[in-house]
């Protein structure tokens, strides 16, 4: 039976300091995890050090760094990429809000660039409210510059693509990984400004909606990653970030389970 490696994404504690969010997902029995690590979430080398010490101590591997968003006022990604480099991650997550292709291609590709050099690779997720906003889209501009896709369960069924167009990622050679969590089958009213509230405030944990997960996770192989994202502002107020780590990861272990996917969570 093929090891496929579950993750705690970043979005699933973004209110956990990074080593809190390490301590959640070894306590909860994660093979790794995801951090935040720009922004206000960026850490100073000393900070890095006791991550990667921490890492280290919890045997947990770090699967990527998020997130660099290209937009017109975007900066250097240098020092998120030196950053999940240093804590040996292998992807860095980019997401563009630029509404041109062109310019999100140009820009996408000097952070793949600078990627490659510090060796890592660089990750591209579609949403309905970013650039690209389909499965083909992000190919396209992966594939222009030795990228990789991920794909987020809710976004891919909200822009009304199924388990064929992510057969279709699997065949490219560019999925990344595949983000998990669920949400109600229908989309909420409201257009793109709610589903960008939904996908940022009110995730399921996986199982606990009508997303066709098993579907949709039958289109990918057994090994490919899964992180487990489930940014709730109801689990938020209910859980702490390990309490939290621990339900999202029984959820996605019981779904793994139901639908027969060959999975590493215990």
């Amino acid at each position: 039976m093929q090891h496929r490696p579950v993750y705690l994404a970043a979005g699933s504690v973004l209110d956990a300091a990074p080593a809190a969010v390490v301590d959640a997902a070894a306590a909860a029995g994660f093979d790794g995890v995801g951090l935040r690590l720009s922004h206000d979430h960026a850490t100073d080398t000393a900070g890095r050090r006791r991550l990667a010490s921490l890492l280290a101590e919890r045997g947990l591997r770090l699967f990527d760094a998020e997130v660099h968003r290209i937009d017109a006022t975007a900066g250097d990604p240098g020092p998120l990429v030196d950053a999940a480099a240093e804590l040996g991650a292998a992807h860095v997550l980019v997401v563009s809000d630029l509404p041109d292709e062109q310019q999100t291609l140009e820009a996408l590709g000097r952070v793949a660039e600078r990627c490659r050099f510090a060796g890592v690779t660089a990750a591209l997720e579609y949403m309905a409210w970013t650039t690209p906003q389909s499965s083909v889209g992000a190919m396209r501009l992966a594939d222009a510059v030795d990228a990789v896709v991920v794909v987020d369960l809710l976004h891919h069924h909200r822009l009304g693509e199924g388990p064929e167009a992510l057969r279709d990622v699997v065949r490219s050679g560019r999925l990344g990984w595949v983000q998990l969590c669920d949400a109600p089958e229908a989309a909420p009213p409201g257009g793109v400004a709610a589903l960008l509230d939904e996908a940022r405030h009110h995730r399921l944990a996986p199982g606990a909606g009508g997303l066709p997960l098993a579907e949709l996770l039958a289109a990918v192989p057994p090994g490919t990653p899964l992180s487990v994202e489930v940014q709730s502002d109801e689990l938020v107020a209910s859980c702490t970030p390990t309490e939290r780590a621990v339900l999202v990861h029984r959820a996605a272990t019981a779904l793994l389970t139901a639908a027969h996917a060959p999975n590493s969570t215990g």
